[in-house]
């Protein structure tokens, strides 16, 4: 499991520096991608795939947006390298691969747990993204209320 985590880590480093992100980003986006991953392998015996994606894509979303405010940069700095390792390209790969081949069954089964992931991934980081800007909208009211009084 260590070597997983390290082997995310190392390619988060490596797809932020061909995002061409600035070096400073680099370890916290890596560490961003290697936290998720271990999340991920955590709840991927127990639940599955699927909500182990969304579980890991909630702590990415999570880490994304606080990173972003402690370096003042844009959240897409650490979310676009962070997700990487998440990424479903192994299952369109299998399932383009198992319709080339003929078996569109098991090619069925790849594409739509393939669809599951992606869609879990963009759920996550809509919900952490909602929590954020009620969060946000909260503060806002709390400091236009101070003022007036």
């Amino acid at each position: 499991m260590i070597s997983q985590i390290l082997g995310a880590f190392f390619a988060v480093a490596a797809a932020t520096i061909i995002l061409e992100s600035p070096k400073k980003y680099i370890f916290p986006a890596a560490v961003v991608g290697a936290s998720g991953w271990f999340v991920y392998l955590l709840f991927l015996k127990a639940f599955g795939p699927v909500p182990a994606t969304y579980i890991s894509g909630l702590v990415i979303s999570t880490e994304s947006h606080i990173f972003s405010r402690i370096f003042k940069v844009p959240v897409t700095i650490f979310f676009l390298p962070g997700f990487f390792p998440l990424f479903p390209g192994s299952g369109m790969y299998l399932a383009v691969y198992e319709f080339i081949k003929g078996h569109t069954s098991l090619a069925q089964g790849h594409l739509i747990i393939t669809i599951q992931i992606a869609g879990m991934i963009a759920l996550a980081i809509f919900t952490i993204d909602t929590v954020f800007k009620v969060l946000k909208k909260s503060q806002d009211l709390k400091k236009s209320r101070a003022q007036v009084s």
